[in-house]
C-alpha cells in the first residue's frame, strides 16, 4: 500500500495547482495524474498497459509505476473499498463501450441489451432504498446502578462495606497528586459521595 502521506497529498492535489505541492511529491504527483487521467480515459486498459504508459512517459522503472498504479486504483475508486469499486467503474465502461459499438453497427437488438445489462448492473431495476429516519430514533435512558438484580445475580447486601475495606486496603499504594481544577456549578450532586462508594 502507499505512504497515507502520499495518498493524501496525490488526493488533495489531484486537480489543483502544483505551487502548494511539497517539492518531494511533486514528481509522483505528476506521475499518478498522468496515470489517472489516461486510465479514465481508457478503463479497459491494463495495469501492463498503463504501466507502460507511466514507464514510457516520465522515464521510470516498471517497481515505480506499479507503486503509482497502486495509487491511481484508489484515486479511481473508493478509498474505504478500491478494489469493488475499481471494477464496477471498469464495468460500466466496457457495458457502455459495448451500447457505442452496437450503435455503430446499427444493431438495436445489442444497444437494448447493452442498456438493460448497464440499467440492471447499476440496479435501476430496484426501487430506491428508503432513507433511515435517524432524526427519529430515540437514544436508550439508561440509569446507573450498582444493583446486579436485573443481570439476573444476586445482591450482595455488605458491597458497600467490601468497596470501603478494598479502599482501604490499597489507598496506601495509591499516590494522591494535587491537581489544579475548576469548581464547576452545582447540580445537586454534591454531597453525595455516600452514595458513590
Amino acid at each position: 500500500m502507499p505512504r497515507p502521506a502520499t495518498l493524501d497529498v496525490c488526493t488533495k492535489y489531484l486537480y489543483e495547482d502544483m505551487v502548494n505541492v511539497p517539492e518531494a511529491y511533486r514528481d509522483r504527483l505528476s506521475r499518478v495524474r498522468g496515470g489517472f487521467t489516461f486510465w479514465h480515459e481508457f478503463p479497459t486498459k491494463t495495469r501492463t498497459q498503463i504501466r507502460d504508459h507511466i514507464t514510457a512517459r516520465f522515464g521510470v522503472v516498471k517497481s515505480t509505476a506499479y507503486e503509482d498504479i497502486q495509487v491511481i486504483e484508489i484515486l479511481l475508486g473508493n478509498i474505504k473499498n478500491p478494489a469493488k469499486d475499481w471494477i464496477r467503474f471498469k464495468v460500466n465502461a466496457m457495458l457502455e463501450d459495448a451500447y457505442r459499438l452496437a450503435e455503430a453497427q446499427e444493431d438495436p437488438k445489442a444497444m437494448a441489451l447493452a442498456a438493460a445489462h448497464l440499467g440492471k448492473y447499476n440496479l435501476l431495476d430496484k426501487p430506491e432504498a428508503e432513507p433511515m429516519p435517524f432524526d427519529q430514533i430515540v437514544p436508550q435512558n439508561f440509569d446507573p446502578s450498582d444493583d446486579p438484580t436485573p443481570l439476573g445475580m444476586k445482591k450482595d447486601p455488605d458491597i458497600r462495606a467490601k468497596k470501603r475495606k478494598m479502599l482501604e486496603k490499597y489507598m496506601n499504594e495509591i499516590e494522591i497528586i494535587d491537581v489544579p481544577y475548576e469548581e464547576m456549578i452545582n447540580d445537586g450532586s454534591e454531597g453525595n459521595e455516600e452514595n458513590i462508594l
